[in-house]
């Protein structure tokens, strides 16, 4: 077999934004060699499986094309529904096989946080091609490149995402992208379709980036006058479609707005997403060449990631501004792109600088995701929910981010369980949830009624909440007295002052554990505070 670097593109972050460039420049150049008709023979050997769990067109069938015009081949499970998976297979048993079948996987999944799954069971490269709602990185790529291609760069693009923000999954991916090239996202949801929480939370977090969201009105504003742009309900009644719930606009860009449009980014409505009553709508977006008759439109480019619906009219296709058929052309030689460069990186040791190791909530000590499309609330027989710390908008509330799906579990109690008591999240608890997260004796409770049919006891309020039972705190002063023997060589000139007069009785305890492990009995004392 053809040994790959052992690298998973799960999300569009995975690849650093030189990646990303490389990636670029292997993409111009197989465009230009498929052009030529030349044939290529650089992944040959190569066994490529595509796991498709939902229906595709334009992502399968470039990934296969892609690796087939590398000299590679490919196996293929279009449908699910003909696989193991029909018997109740799990996902985890599944790329396992089929990582001793091929040498790169390539997997679409319903549910948010597979692909991340697949990455950590599958020995080969894992590439998602859409999990969920949560992303679909390869999309992004086709999506950036087509647009640098089209306006020579990103940094300092404007562009509009509009429609179906909360479960297009594309835009997820693509929002992200944007925010680490310096482009500017003004999102335009369609009513109640806004970006997720989490999506914002990420973004706050680790690049500390916002972007305006706007409704119709504010878009036509937003865009100097914007009066020929129609986006038009089915309802004419029903003109404000879009809600303005989203972070304020960067603080960077101009009060007054962009002097244009860079591009329209629509999306469809993701209808199987949905539950059977919401699957009817009658007045998403449509999207039709008025919206370009504007100065500050006229060289806007029009994108979606297909397929369309009733959100993009036909008569827009013979428009040079409407690239979304690029868009899907080059999915090939962009495919092509990301797997020549994981050939390329083939016997070269690949890892990133690793900071330290994130807190983890343990398994058994961690309710279910919040999410009800998360891996871990379907494949349960193997998998167990996992959450990290994350910023918190309130300090009364523990914030957690489930590590497969990214949606945030907002907790108002927690309880240790060693000392098997409950309390409710505030501030002053934050220093020993994060030593309880660090030994693994963290409990997270949705509600008291859950806590004690548990077993667990409140904490009593006031001075006399115990924190720390009797053993805890020996093994505390044992661990404190071990440190000190370890770093001091010279006892004997040791003086421990202890501050009146809880200090004092701590000191006496640290100097009794010493003399007793070493035979030398450091000075001991008792010390106030001053104030100045």
């Amino acid at each position: 077999m053809l040994r790959l670097p052992k690298f998973d593109v799960v999300s569009i972050d995975d690849l650093s934004i030189g990646e990303i460039e490389r990636v670029f420049v292997l993409a111009d150049q197989f465009t230009a060699q498929l052009e030529a008709g030349e044939r290529l023979r650089i992944a040959d050997g190569m066994v490529m499986a595509t796991l498709f769990y939902e229906p595709s067109t334009r992502t399968r069938l470039s990934f296969e094309s892609a690796a087939h015009r590398l000299g590679g081949c490919v196996i293929s499970s279009a449908s699910m529904d003909a696989s193991s998976a029909a018997k109740g297979e799990t996902l985890a048993d599944t790329v396992r096989v089929v990582s001793g079948y091929a040498d790169l996987i390539v997997i679409r999944h319903p549910y948010d946080g597979a692909a991340r799954v697949a990455a950590e069971y599958a020995r080969c490269p894992i590439i998602n091609a859409g999990d969920g709602s949560r992303e679909h990185p390869t999309q992004t790529l086709c999506d950036l490149y087509i647009l640098r291609r089209k306006k020579g760069h990103l940094r300092g693009l404007t562009v509009a995402i509009c429609g179906d923000l909360k479960f297009g999954r594309t835009v997820h991916s693509l929002i992200y992208a944007l925010a680490r090239f310096g482009a500017n996202v003004v999102a335009v949801p369609n009513r109640g379709m806004a970006v997720p929480d989490y999506v914002l939370a990420r973004l706050a977090a680790e690049r500390n980036y916002s972007f305006s969201s706007v409704s119709i009105s504010e878009l036509k504003s937003l865009a100097g006058g914007l009066d020929a742009m129609y986006l038009t309900p089915s309802a004419p009644h029903q003109m404000a479609l879009f809600t303005g719930e989203m972070p304020i606009i960067k603080a960077a860009e101009p009060a007054q707005g962009p002097a244009a449009l860079d591009a329209f980014y629509v999306t469809r409505f993701q209808k199987e997403r949905r539950s059977e009553g919401e699957r009817e709508l009658a007045d998403y977006v449509r999207f039709d060449a008025r919206a370009l008759k504007t100065s500050r439109t006229q060289e806007a480019v029009v994108m979606h990631p297909l397929p369309r619906t009733d959100e993009l009219a036909y008569e827009l296709d013979a428009d040079p501004r409407a690239v979304y058929f690029e868009q899907a052309a080059a999915g090939v030689p962009v495919r092509m792109a990301l797997i020549a460069w994981l050939l390329e990186n083939a016997g070269r040791s690949r890892k990133r600088t690793a900071g330290a190791a994130p807190l983890i909530l343990k398994a058994e000590n961690a309710p279910p995701c919040s999410n009800a499309n998360c891996i871990t609330r379907h494949e349960i027989r193997y998998l167990r929910p996992r959450f990290k710390p994350a910023p918190a908008a309130s300090h009364s509330e523990l914030c957690l981010r489930c590590e497969f799906c990214e949606h945030e579990l907002k907790v108002q109690y927690v309880g240790h369980a060693r000392s098997r008591r409950y309390y409710r999240f505030d501030e002053s608890l934050l220093g020993y949830v994060r030593q309880w997260l660090e030994d693994g004796t963290l409990m997270v409770v949705e509600t008291v009624k859950q806590a004690e049919e548990a077993g667990y006891e409140p904490y009593r309020r006031g001075p006399q909440r115990e924190i720390m039972n009797a053993q805890e705190i020996t093994r505390a002063v044992e661990a404190i007295a071990a440190q000190i023997i370890r770093d001091l060589p010279d006892l004997a000139r040791v003086s421990v002052v202890g501050i009146v007069s809880h200090g004092a009785a701590l000191a006496v305890r640290l100097c009794e554990i010493i003399e007793r492990q070493t035979g030398v009995d450091p000075v001991r004392g008792a010390g106030r505070v001053s104030r100045l």
